[in-house]
């Protein structure tokens, strides 16, 4: 199975990536993980993304569509994945959906965890990370209305979109999530 998770930042994505590759037995590939690692081991890639993540800004395309790409040409993608983070816009999109078919392996679903921005706001808090300041989430919030937000329709015109009440436990949203793909299977 191949699965994409959308939502805001602070959706859940993250913990529902992890529940489902273990549920799977299917890697998840977060692409915030790929470009943290960039930055703590310090490469030049590395630099580049602090200056956009400082900002609140999302990284540019082609420093994460190169990380990602080699990622999911490693062999424990081949039975399937989760992908946390990416696509974060159209272009990224149209890039996974061409890197995908050369591989001969497209996306099956995806998922978009819905979430009120008062419930992101107070569970970004939490994270105590250094870029999770209030204004740096607004900041976040409003970039991923105005760039991310339209691949809701771009995977629902695709029709394999699924649309996910992230408000609640852990538990209830994964519980949500699995039922929804059983009806799909």
């Amino acid at each position: 199975m191949r699965l994409i998770l959308l939502g805001t930042p602070g959706a859940g994505k993250g913990e529902q990536a992890t529940r489902l590759s273990k549920n799977f037995r299917i890697p998840h590939i977060s692409t915030g993980d790929l470009l943290r690692r960039e930055m703590e081991e310090g490469t030049e890639v590395g630099r580049r993304i602090s200056e956009f993540v400082n900002q609140g800004e999302l990284v540019s395309d082609d420093i994460t569509q190169a990380i990602l790409e080699n990622r999911l040409r490693e062999a424990d993608c081949r039975s399937g994945f989760i992908l946390d983070g990416f696509p974060r816009n159209l272009n990224q999109a149209d890039f996974l959906r061409a890197a995908l078919a050369r591989m001969q392996a497209p996306v099956d679903v995806v998922l978009n965890i819905e979430v009120p921005d008062s419930t992101v706001i107070d569970r970004l808090a939490m994270r105590n990370r250094r870029d999770d300041t209030p204004e740096t989430i607004r900041h976040r919030l409003k970039v991923y209305r105005k760039v991310t937000a339209p691949l809701v329709d771009y995977y629902d015109r695709a029709g394999i979109l699924k649309r996910i009440d992230g408000d609640g436990s852990p538990e209830e949203v994964t519980k949500r999530i699995l039922a929804n793909l059983a009806r799909t299977a």
